[in-house]
């Protein structure tokens, strides 16, 4: 376990020094006021082997005059997308605009992905990890190919102050399989068949979001409050109908010139009829929240290591910023951050949500983010948790 995320750390850390050298030159002329940049990817790592692919993107920098919002950029379209010797490949396609119109924000992502080695460790609070399980007769024991075509779209718009409301959209098409070999998965699968089954997930959802954060890619002060309800109906569309509630508070409060201290709690509790391929999604207002466990929802547990109908989790950071250039600015040209955190999360299944600390599952680490000018990150953390050291690689912050 630790080779492979050491692996995975080395190579992001390489990966993401490379593109300043390596980017091809741009599309749009020198002075243009819209920016694009482009480069290759190619590495490896021991869960998926070779892996190679591209990354390109036109951004519209925020007005001079609108460089103290919040907001990363105006508007940003990204393609992107990777396929590796294991099988597993992606594709995504990003438009987001949070400073286009004014006190409108709008985001549409279309992604088709299948993983080759995605982590199952099965459901429910009570799931074990045991490396003994992974042998050469079985070496995929913990592991599925997982399937998944989605679009969605989301409109919110500000009210009053740092308030504003939103509404969106998600049509997804998924499938889990096992592996080759016997497997955790396989086994659940050969006794309840419907667990594989191609699925259409169809849901709509409403919302609203307090933000009085002075940086929307990394907060120095303020809060995010979010309460998002989302509702899928197979009687109107899709394959299946459940209701979904999330509820997420995050908050940043310097202390000195130097130190940040960050925490994030949040929940989701689900009703109706949802298949386990509906688990692995949380509604948030910047983008849905994938799994529980890794890098952006809890450092000191391996990427999907919990799944269950409801969830809770909460993270607390103490954040030190070692240098930044320029200082006393929210949005510096670069900033190296030291990161020690704390992290818990849990998963209901069979019993209603709850607020409780009982069935956690705790671990806590420390960290390293590189920030370099408004909206690039690259960073690493080392955690300890239930099962073992997990060390994880970033492209942005946690919460």
């Amino acid at each position: 376990m630790i080779r492979r995320a050491a692996a995975i750390a080395a190579f992001v850390l390489v990966a993401a020094a490379a593109p300043a050298a390596a980017q091809l030159p741009s599309i749009f002329p020198p002075g243009s006021y819209v920016v694009d940049t482009w480069y290759p990817k190619l590495f490896w790592t021991s869960r998926e082997g070779f892996t190679a692919g591209g990354y390109y993107t036109i951004v519209l920098p925020l007005r001079y005059e609108d460089y103290p919002n919040p907001s990363p950029y105006r508007m940003a379209f990204v393609l992107d997308g990777q396929a590796s010797a294991s099988g597993s490949r992606w594709i995504q396609f990003d438009a987001f605009a949070p400073s286009f119109v004014r006190d409108w924000r709008f985001r549409l992502t279309f992604r088709a992905a299948r993983a080759n080695r995605q982590n199952y460790f099965g459901i429910g609070n009570t799931t074990s990890y045991d490396p003994a399980n992974v042998t050469n007769q079985q070496p995929f024991y913990y592991e599925i190919q997982h399937l998944r075509t989605f679009l969605r779209g989301e409109v919110q718009r500000r009210v009053v102050g740092p308030v504003r409301i939103l509404a969106g959209f998600n049509v997804e098409h998924w499938r889990l399989d096992s592996l080759d070999g016997p497997s955790l998965f396989g086994g659940e699968l050969a006794a309840a068949p419907p667990l594989g089954a191609p699925t259409n997930d169809v849901s709509a959802r409403v919302g609203i979001v307090i933000d009085t954060r002075d940086d929307e890619s990394a907060p120095q002060r303020g809060v995010l409050i979010q309460a998002i309800h989302t509702r899928a109906d197979s009687s109107v569309m899709g394959d299946v109908s459940y209701a979904r509630t999330f509820v997420s508070a995050r908050g940043y409060l310097p202390v000195g010139s130097k130190f940040v201290l960050a925490a994030r709690v949040a929940g989701q509790k689900m009703t109706g009829t949802p298949p386990v391929g509906t688990y692995y999604t949380m509604d948030a207002s910047d983008g849905a929240i994938y799994g529980l466990g890794g890098a952006n929802t809890d450092r000191a547990l391996p990427q999907n290591r919990l799944l269950g109908r409801s969830k809770l989790f909460a993270n607390f950071d103490v954040r030190y910023n070692v240098v930044q250039i320029p200082p006393g600015v929210p949005t510096p040209i670069a900033r190296l951050t030291l990161i020690g955190f704390v992290d818990a999360a849990r998963v209901f299944q069979t019993e209603n949500f709850r607020l409780t600390t009982t069935g956690m599952l705790w671990g806590g680490g420390g960290g390293v983010m590189l920030q370099l000018m408004r909206n690039a990150f690259l960073g690493l953390t080392v955690g300890g948790g239930p099962d073992g050291a997990q060390i994880q690689a970033h492209t942005g912050w946690t919460f």
